[in-house]
């Protein structure tokens, strides 16, 4: 299953391997990290035919260092947990990897409350002052200090008109509507994690 919310936060944060770790956990619930090596590879094999790759072209693979890696990463950002069993037969200690999945619920919603706190400050400012730009679009400013500057562009010397903000309003007011929806509404993603960490929690 694919976590379109959630992959687009933690590419922001991260990196694709670490994205890709942490979806496999979010569907396998608990794993070791030899086996994620595996799925992750024959995702990998499984795109490459689909795409009509060259059977005879090098497929890229993934790395257990590079899986440990992100897993590392994961639980640093307390995203990923692990418990430790000793292997009766080798002796060695076996790591089983599970998402912590109220951890990432929590990423979604305050990254969404940042997103809407941010366009919001960003609607104020355009409706709150008149800007005045240059026909070559550089950065614009409000009319304070179009006045102080006597109405040229620092940037080009061109002079400075007021800008028609009516689109720029229209769409932070539409995409402020469109994560309000999300943050109070939810979507199936966050359900799904949701529901996740509810039957994670049962079997504690």
């Amino acid at each position: 299953m694919s976590y379109s919310q959630l992959n687009d936060i933690m590419l922001k944060l991260t990196d694709k391997t670490t994205v890709k770790v942490l979806n496999v956990l979010l569907d396998r619930k608990e794993i070791i990290d030899e086996e994620m090596v595996n799925i992750l590879n024959e995702e990998i094999e499984q795109s490459h035919e689909a795409s009509g790759g060259d059977e005879t072209q090098e497929i890229p693979r993934i790395a257990l260092k590079e899986v440990r890696k992100s897993l590392y990463k994961l639980n640093e950002r307390s995203l990923a947990r692990y418990r430790r069993v000793r292997d009766r037969e080798t002796g060695y200690f076996v790591y089983y990897w599970s998402p912590i999945y109220e951890r990432i619920l929590d990423l979604i919603i305050s990254r969404r409350k940042q997103s809407i706190k941010k366009l919001r400050q960003r609607l104020d400012y355009e409706q709150r002052n008149l800007l005045y730009v240059c026909d070559e679009g550089h950065t614009p400013v409000p009319f304070s200090d179009a006045f102080e500057l006597g109405f040229i562009c620092t940037t080009c010397s061109k002079e400075l008109s007021q800008k028609d903000n009516t689109k720029t309003i229209q769409f932070l007011e539409k995409k402020i509507e469109e994560l309000d929806s999300e943050l109070k509404n939810g979507l199936e993603e966050l359900d799904d994690i949701a529901e996740l960490f509810e039957k994670q929690s049962l079997k504690k």
